[in-house]
């Protein structure tokens, strides 16, 4: 199985806090998701205009680990990890910040394939398999 690492960069905006000043639990989910596009759009490549075509991956499971909280203005880095798992799509990630570079959480959602036009979940695209196996280490 391979796994391909990829890394996305964001900065942590003022809506994005609660009343005590720290980034909102769900806001992780969120930036999850926000580093799954990334993904989308580099399997896609620069040319891609609808990186939601044809398959979607849905959400299935996602479970986040809280150790330190992300503030206002940080830059949060968030390596990830995406690899195939039968019929399911698997990322990990990590969240850290350019000032404290040591894992502040994780992340992990489960995804499948899903066929927009047919409305049913399909196996793995191979051009998805083949991006992971090209970008991954074994």
């Amino acid at each position: 199985m391979s796994v391909c690492k990829l890394q996305y960069h964001r900065l942590v905006q003022f809506y994005e806090t609660d009343a005590m000043g720290i980034v909102h639990h769900a806001n992780y989910v969120l930036m999850m998701e926000e580093a799954r596009l990334h993904f989308l759009r580099e399997l896609s490549g620069p040319q891609a205009g609808n990186i939601l075509g044809e398959v979607n991956y849905p959400l299935v499971s996602c479970h986040v680990d809280y150790k330190k909280p992300l503030q206002f203005n940080d830059e949060v880095v968030i390596d990830y990890e995406v690899s195939a798992q039968g019929a399911r799509l698997l990322f990990e990630y990590e969240f850290s910040t350019k000032s404290f570079p040591k894992a502040l959480a994780f992340g992990k959602t489960v995804h499948v394939a899903y066929d927009m036009n047919l409305k049913k979940a399909m196996k793995l695209p191979d051009s998805l398999l083949e991006f992971i196996q090209a970008r991954g280490n074994p």
